[in-house]
């Protein structure tokens, strides 16, 4: 809608004059005909000079009166409208309506404020109490994770001496096989190391007071010459303990069904099991030494030197073929040297024996007869420890066979895991001693198969020169 030159809207001025002319109007003639009835010659008089000479009627005066005043009534209506638009501005909107918005907005801003800061404090309630409740599932959890079981603590304490005992083993292994190699290249303060025929003299007289069966050789019972006995003042057994008799020949009695081997205590000793698995080797390698015909005079000829070397070639294969039997004997060495110089070996040995063997209890084994089970010492029969060997047997094999250890399983699943990595980790101790037999293994097949080869090797050396 357009707008006339003081701002008012065209389109409803025009409709409020138009109604107010036409009342007007009305009211004019009204009057005009009540003032004709009376003296209509003033009521003509009245009308001007063109309408008495044409003669001037009613229609026409109300026309020419609503003509001339619709200007002053079109500008007593825009000055009332702008005078109320003014008012409406300057009085009523700046003195009452903008100080109340003005309160208002006040007001409105400190009540959001207020608000807001009633919300900010719920979120600060909800983040403490979720963080109160975490804090608290957490320490529930940390209680429940952490609660002593005692099937795992069993793990722990009996797996205290592992690395100590397989420490100890391979030093033992290495021990025995210097001390083969010093008998077989005849080292000093070895019984063949002057000639190779002291060898067998020396291993003759321990079998003679040591090994020797006199029910051996068809003996018969008062007959003379029979057997291994002989008269004379010097019988040929006399073996006092019968439990070692033939002992330096039987593998299995000697070394594959006992569980502890005494040999890890001082070498001044001199403990039976030590002296028994030396016997043993001495019979199963090297039962020939080599010989000592090269001596220092002789050394730089030619030929000498050559055949040294092969007899080296021969010591060296003899201690690969030897490297298993050591490393088996290492491994059922008793593991806890220190005790015997300590008084902790054996029933008083906090260390090992004590918490392995009530694995044993449980099992159903009395105390008189673990000493049996892990193979006693022979010259202490109650100062035993359990070797690398029987920990590892103990720990991966007999724990399963007791009930106690499924029933123990329902418990905490922290403990369940923690359970499960002390069988992975004993497992992968399994493993290595496994891989490292098989090394073994593989070496002694090598060197066996290379022994094999060397004389077809040699005849095809010599026939590539010709």
């Amino acid at each position: 809608m357009g707008l006339d030159s003081r701002g008012m809207k065209t389109t409803s001025l025009k409709r409020c004059s138009l109604s107010k002319v036409v009342l007007f109007g009305a009211l004019l003639f009204c009057a005009s005909a009540l003032f004709v009835s009376v003296s209509p010659k003033k009521a003509y008089a009245s009308c001007g000079c063109a309408c008495c000479v044409v003669g001037c009627t009613l229609p026409d005066h109300i026309t020419n009166r609503h003509i001339n005043g619709r200007g002053q009534i079109t500008s007593h209506i825009a000055s009332q409208f702008n005078r109320h638009r003014d008012w409406l501005t300057d009085t009523f909107f700046h003195n009452q309506v903008l100080p109340a918005l003005q309160l208002f907005t006040e007001q409105m801003t400190g009540v959001a404020a207020h608000q807001t800061m009633i919300i900010g404090t719920f979120f600060d309630s909800k983040n403490q109490l979720e963080t109160q409740r975490l804090f608290q599932e957490l320490q529930v959890q940390a209680h429940k994770d952490y609660q002593p079981s005692t099937a795992f603590c069993a793990f722990g304490t009996n797996t205290r001496s592992l690395a100590h005992a397989e420490s100890l083993s391979r030093y033992n292994a290495l021990a025995i096989s210097q001390r083969q190699l010093a008998r077989h290249l005849g080292l000093k303060n070895m019984a063949g190391s002057r000639e190779a025929a002291d060898d067998k003299a020396a291993r003759w007289a321990q079998f003679t007071k040591i090994y020797c069966d006199p029910r051996d050789n068809d003996w018969l019972t008062g007959v003379a010459n029979t057997g291994l006995i002989s008269g004379g003042p010097d019988p040929v057994c006399q073996s006092a303990d019968p439990n070692r008799i033939n002992i330096d020949i039987d593998y299995t009695r000697a070394i594959e069904n006992r569980r502890t081997l005494d040999i890890s205590r001082p070498v001044d000793l001199g403990t039976k099991d030590e002296i028994d698995t030396q016997a043993l080797g001495n019979n199963l390698y090297g039962h020939d030494i080599l010989f000592r015909s090269i001596s220092r005079a002789n050394i730089n000829d030619k030929e000498k030197s050559k055949l040294y070397l092969s007899l080296r070639s021969i010591a060296a294969k003899r201690n690969v073929a030897e490297n298993s039997f050591n490393s088996i004997v290492g491994m059922k060495s008793m593991s806890n040297v220190a005790g015997y110089f300590s008084g902790l070996v054996g029933k008083d040995n906090p260390d090992t024996y004590r918490f392995l063997a009530a694995i044993l209890t449980e099992l159903g084994i009395p105390d008189d007869e673990i000493l049996e089970y892990t193979g006693d010492s022979g010259d202490f029969p109650t100062l035993v420890d359990f070797s690398y060997y029987n920990q590892l047997e103990i720990l991966a094999k007999k724990i399963y066979q007791n009930p106690d250890f499924y029933a123990n399983l329902y418990d905490k699943p922290a403990n369940v895991k923690r359970t499960s990595t002390a069988l992975k980790a004993i497992e992968l101790m399994l493993d290595r001693a496994i891989y490292e037999s098989q090394l073994r293994q593989e070496m002694a097949m090598s060197v066996l198969l290379s022994s094999r080869l060397r004389m077809g090797f040699r005849d095809i050396d010599k026939n590539l020169g010709k």
